[in-house]
């Protein structure tokens, strides 16, 4: 009897404590959502997050080192040849008026050595013309010396003149000769000693014109620079601000910005060239070829989705595998590429950088059995889901196959009229998301792709 009654009371204590701790951990399936196993054609995607990103777009780079005095606001629409930065032209300023007293002292040194040179050759032309008038005199005076010598010459033959006027006529002739012949030697030193001087009078006048264009050449380029401080647009598009060291760090260009020559200050992307640029994981990038469709939404424009195709992938990775595309967490991940979707339509208000969310569709399935994403779940044995069978469930495990965003296809373990749910069953609502419940509870499946 004592063992029997303490077995009853066991069994109340026992049913006593089920009810008060266990019966309760089971929900009601009445109250767990679910839906019915779907069939039919089934679009396989792989879908990532990225930006809009402009196919053409300018580059504007300083042409030497300064401070940005003023920039015009990042997101603004330009044309081509509109003014978007102005650099401090201080410097320049102070060194343009410099180099134009040297500009000036070299003109009128310039000026100088050319009237010294065109003095100095009217001067010699002048000697010149009396050195030569005395080569004809001489000329002249020889000629009539030698008329006289032959006259003298008959006159002392013919015995109507006496020797000694043939001899005075001799001499008078050879003096005339020897005259003549001293004036022409002048005249050739005059010629050369006015070549020597011209020479180096006009080898003046180029040493200033040289002195000349070299200040004017150093003025040019300061008035260029000083041009060029005022960048302009070389596209038409909406501004967006570069990145370059500064403070110790990396950041967009601000006014006061000290630059160095040549850095890339700004980006100006055609909108009319507005693709999406995303990263695709090692895992799915062998599945995606340009050509193959896809849809692109700009969270800008929520409701709106965009046709597109695929026009490009890196060959190469643009991640190293712990730096997630466009982020800084070091969390180690795989690698990613570059894919490039070109967007049919595209919009007035898209902007570069803009956040946007693709889908490329890898391949169609023409019949197949999927189920929501969140209604299978993972253990060590594999897959499994809960069917529902009336007011209760049933865990069937199954094999799985591709998968999308929200679907997965389900090849083995279900059949068309089956109905799954899209939590499970054997857990409390109110503990599901606690960390009770999340020791306990079956991970659902995430979609890999596969």
């Amino acid at each position: 009897m004592i063992i029997i009654i303490l077995l009853l009371g066991g069994a109340v204590g026992g049913y006593a404590l089920y009810a008060r701790y266990f019966a309760p951990s089971l929900s009601s399936t009445g109250a767990i959502p679910f839906t019915p196993v779907q069939e039919g054609s089934f679009d396989i995607t792989v879908s990532s997050i990225g930006i809009l990103d402009a196919a053409v777009k300018k580059t504007l780079t300083s042409t030497y080192s300064g401070k940005i005095v003023k920039i015009i606001p990042e997101g603004t629409f330009v044309k081509e040849g509109e003014p978007v930065m102005w650099m401090d032209t201080s410097d320049l300023e102070k060194n343009k008026e410099e180099l134009e007293v040297e500009v000036e002292l070299a003109k009128s040194n310039l000026a100088q050595k050319q009237e010294t040179y065109e003095v100095a050759k009217s001067k010699n032309k002048l000697s010149l013309q009396a050195e030569r008038a005395k080569v004809e005199f001489q000329k002249l005076k020889l000629e009539d010396s030698r008329i006289n010598f032959e006259k003298q010459k008959i006159l002392v033959e013919k015995n109507l003149s006496a020797r000694t006027s043939e001899d005075e006529a001799r001499i008078a002739f050879l003096q005339s000769e020897l005259s003549l012949k001293q004036a022409e030697i002048n005249l050739k030193k005059l010629i050369e000693d006015q070549s020597s001087d011209e020479k180096i009078k006009l080898s003046d006048v180029e040493r200033a014109n040289v002195e000349l264009e070299r200040q004017q050449n150093k003025l040019n380029d300061v008035l260029d620079n000083i041009d060029k401080a005022i960048l302009k647009a070389d596209g038409e598009g909406n501004v967006s601000y570069g990145i370059i060291w500064k403070g110790g760090k990396m950041g967009k260009i601000s006014e006061g910005d000290q630059v160095w020559r040549r850095a890339s200050l700004m980006e100006i992307p055609n909108p009319a060239t507005m693709q999406c640029l995303i990263p695709i994981s090692e895992i799915d990038v062998g599945k995606v070829e340009v050509g193959q469709k896809a849809e692109v939404m700009v969270d800008s424009i929520p409701g709106k989705v965009f046709a597109g195709q695929v026009v490009s992938k890196s060959v190469v990775p643009i991640t190293d595998g712990r730096m997630p595309w466009g982020g800084g967490d070091t969390t180690p991940r795989g690698k990613e590429f570059e894919v490039r979707i070109k967007i049919d339509q595209i919009q007035e208000s898209f902007r570069q950088g803009m956040t946007s969310r693709s889908r490329i569709f890898i391949k169609k399935l023409d019949h197949a059995l999927f189920v929501p994403q969140e209604s299978v779940f993972e253990e060590k044995d594999g897959s499994f889901v809960f069917v529902k069978k009336d007011g209760s469930f049933e865990k069937k495990s199954v094999r799985l196959g591709p998968a999308n965003d929200n679907y997965i296809v389900v090849e083995q373990g279900l059949e068309q009229g089956d109905s799954v749910f899209l939590r499970d069953p054997t857990k409390k609502i109110e503990r599901i998301g606690t960390l009770e419940g999340m020791s306990q509870r079956p991970e659902p499946m995430i979609n890999t792709g596969k």
